[in-house]
C-alpha cells in the first residue's frame, strides 16, 4: 500500500479508553469509548471507539501501516482479567490501589518485571488485532500529544497525572522531531495522587477532582496550608515530588485526621494553593533546564485551569499550550504521534479545532426526531433563531457537526445561554441535575477577548480556544457577564474564531449586535453523571431531561 504518510490506528486501554486514527501527523478521527457506550470514564478495550474511528476514516485494518497502544504496561491488570484491581485503583486509600502503585514503581527501573509486563501486553494486543502492535510509553505519549499539536517548533513538555508506566510525571525537551526525556517522578510520588486524595477526602470521586478547584475559591488557603506542606512537596533538586509514605496513609489517621477539623472549602483552598505552588516550581525548574520558555502540558493534572494560569504567568514562560484532551482521553492521539516520530521526520502541526468525532446527517437527525414524536421545524436562519432566544433569556442546546474530542464541549454539543444572570449557576445546574462549584464558562468572540481577559494574547491565545486556562476578567467583563465570573474574578473561556467554526462565531456576533455583549455561556450538553451527548437520540433524551427551552439540532429547531 502506498500513501503519502503512514496511516496508524492508536488505542488507550484503561480508564478513559479511547482510539484515534492518524495519517502522518494529521488527526483524522478520535473518540472516547464513553461517548459511544454512555458510561462515563469507560474503561477497558475501546472496541466501539476503534470501530468508529475506522468508519470515520473510511479505512479497514488492512489499510493501516500500523497499530500502536499508548501504554507499555499500565493496563496490564485488565489484560490479565484483574478488573477488581483496576476498579479499586480509584480508592486512593485502598489496598488494591496502593499495591498497584507499588508495582508501578518497579517498572521505572526497566528490570525483568518491566520487560515481562511489556512483552505480555504486546502479545495480548497482537493476538486481539491479529497483527503486530507497537507500544508507546504513557508519559511520552502525553508529551507528543501536547508538542505536536502546538505551534511551538521547540518546547519544554511536562506530563503530570496520577500514574502511568511507572511514573507520575516526566519532563522532556522537544525539538528536531523528538521529545527527549530529562527526568521523571515515580508513581508513588504523584501530584495526581495528592489532589485525588484531597478530592476523595472531601467526598468527591477522584475522577471529578475539578470540583475541588471550584470549591477552593470559596475558602481560605492559609488555614490548612501547613498540613498540605506535609502532604505534598518537592525534593531539594526540584525534580521529584514527595508525598507522605504510601502505606502509612489513612483517611482517618495522621495528617488527614488533623485536616478533619477544617471546613471543606478551606481544605480545598489549601490543596489548590499547594498544588499550584509545587507544580509552578517544578515547571520553572524544567524551563531553566531546557532554556526553552514555550511550555506544552498534558496529563490529567493539567485539567486544573487555575494551575495553567499560574504557569502562564511565570516570567520564564513565553508560551503555553495545553493539549485539549489533556487527560488519558488524549493518550491514543499522543501514542500515534510518538510512533510517527519514530517513523518519519515530524514537526508540530497546530491543532485548529477538536471536531474529530462522529457526525450525523440531516436524515439521521430527522429519523430520531420522528421516532421521539417531538415537533420540529426548519428555520430560514437557524443561527439567528439561536441568538434571538439567547438574548431573550432562553436556554438553547446546540447539536451540530462532528463531536468534540476531549472533555470540553466547544460549541457542537453545547448548552448556550446569556451571561447576564448571576443566579444561572444555581437554576440551570438544578435543571441538569448537576452539583457544581465552578461557574459556567464563557464562549467569547476572538476579536473581543483582549477586552475581556487580562493576560490574553500571543503565547496563550491558541490554548484559549479549548477552555484549558483561566484568566482574570477585566472590569468590563465582570460587570457585563457576571454569570461566568468566579469568586476569584477568573473565567475559563473558549475563544471562538470565525475560521474554526463560522456558524458558532456568527451566533456570538448576532448576540453582540443585539445586546452589546461578546460572550455567551457554553456548558456541555449532557445530564449529570453521563458523558457529553453523541447521537441525535442522546441529544433528544438530554434535552427532555434537562427541561431546556429549545434545541438547534442539525438544521432543525425544537421548541416554541
Amino acid at each position: 500500500m502506498t500513501t503519502t504518510a503512514p496511516r496508524l490506528l492508536a488505542i488507550h486501554e484503561d480508564t478513559n479508553a479511547n482510539a484515534a486514527v492518524l495519517e502522518g501527523t494529521r488527526i483524522v478521527a478520535a473518540v472516547a469509548e464513553e461517548r459511544l457506550t454512555r458510561t462515563k470514564f469507560q474503561a477497558g478495550f475501546p472496541q466501539h471507539a476503534v470501530a468508529e474511528v475506522l468508519r470515520l476514516a473510511g479505512w479497514t485494518l488492512d489499510d493501516l501501516d500500523g497499530v500502536v497502544a499508548g501504554n507499555r504496561f499500565h493496563f496490564l491488570p485488565r489484560l490479565m482479567g484483574g478488573r477488581s484491581l483496576v476498579e479499586g485503583e480509584h480508592d486512593l486509600f485502598g489496598l488494591p490501589h496502593k499495591a498497584w502503585l507499588s508495582v508501578q514503581t518497579r517498572f521505572v527501573h526497566e528490570g525483568p518485571l518491566a520487560r515481562a509486563a511489556e512483552a505480555f501486553s504486546r502479545w495480548a494486543l497482537t493476538r486481539r488485532f491479529g497483527r503486530p502492535v507497537r507500544l508507546q510509553d504513557h508519559h511520552t505519549s502525553h508529551a507528543y500529544s501536547a508538542w505536536l499539536t502546538s505551534e511551538f517548533a521547540e518546547a519544554t513538555a511536562v506530563s503530570v497525572d496520577n500514574m502511568g508506566d511507572g511514573f507520575a510525571a516526566r519532563v522532556f525537551r522537544c525539538g528536531n522531531g523528538r521529545c527527549a526525556p530529562l527526568w521523571g517522578s515515580d508513581a508513588v510520588a504523584s501530584p495526581g495522587q495528592f489532589y485525588g486524595e484531597i478530592s476523595q477526602f472531601l467526598g468527591f470521586h477522584v475522577l471529578m477532582a475539578g470540583k475541588v478547584t471550584g470549591l477552593a475559591a470559596q475558602g481560605d488557603p492559609t488555614q490548612a496550608y501547613p498540613l498540605m506542606e506535609r502532604l505534598f512537596s518537592l525534593d531539594r533538586d526540584q525534580t521529584n515530588f514527595r508525598l507522605e509514605p504510601l502505606w502509612r496513609k489513612h483517611r482517618k489517621r495522621g495528617v488527614f485526621a488533623e485536616l478533619a477539623r477544617f471546613h471543606p472549602r478551606d481544605i480545598a483552598a489549601a490543596a489548590q494553593q499547594r498544588l499550584e505552588d509545587v507544580l509552578v516550581a517544578y515547571v520553572r525548574r524544567a524551563v531553566r533546564e531546557t532554556g526553552v520558555g514555550n511550555v506544552v502540558l498534558a496529563g490529567g493534572v493539567f485539567g486544573n485551569v487555575l494551575l495553567n494560569q499560574r504557569i502562564w504567568e511565570l516570567p520564564e514562560v513565553t508560551g503555553v499550550f495545553v493539549h485539549p484532551a489533556m487527560s488519558d482521553q488524549g493518550i491514543a492521539v499522543g501514542a500515534a504521534l510518538a510512533e510517527m516520530a519514530d517513523r518519519m521526520p515530524v514537526t508540530p502541526r497546530r491543532l485548529e479545532d477538536v471536531f474529530l468525532g462522529p457526525e450525523y446527517d440531516e436524515e439521521a437527525i430527522g429519523r430520531a426526531l420522528e421516532a421521539a414524536r417531538i415537533p420540529y421545524r426548519r428555520p430560514a436562519d437557524l443561527e439567528a433563531e439561536v441568538a434571538d432566544r439567547i438574548v431573550q433569556g432562553q436556554v438553547v442546546a446546540r447539536y451540530t457537526g462532528r463531536l468534540e474530542y476531549g472533555p470540553r464541549a466547544l460549541g457542537h454539543r453545547s448548552i448556550l445561554c446569556a451571561t447576564t444572570d448571576p443566579t444561572v449557576n444555581d437554576w440551570l445546574n438544578a435543571r441538569l441535575e448537576r452539583s457544581e462549584f465552578m461557574p459556567f464558562a464563557p464562549a467569547t468572540l476572538a476579536e473581543y477577548a483582549p477586552r475581556c481577559y487580562e493576560g490574553y494574547g500571543p503565547g496563550i491565545d491558541h490554548t484559549a480556544r479549548f477552555m484549558t486556562v483561566t484568566f482574570r476578567c477585566t472590569d468590563e467583563m465582570q460587570r457585563r457577564s457576571p454569570a461566568v465570573v468566579h469568586l476569584d474574578k477568573t473565567a475559563r473561556p473558549q475563544v471562538v474564531h470565525e475560521e474554526t467554526d463560522p456558524g458558532y462565531h456568527r451566533i456570538l456576533r448576532l448576540v453582540l449586535e443585539r445586546c452589546g455583549i461578546p460572550s455567551i455561556i457554553n456548558t456541555s450538553f449532557n445530564q449529570h453523571g453521563e458523558p457529553i451527548v453523541c447521537t441525535p437520540e442522546d441529544a433528544i433524551r438530554s434535552f427532555r431531561q434537562g427541561r431546556l427551552d429549545a434545541m438547534a439540532i442539525g438544521p432543525f429547531w425544537v421548541g416554541d
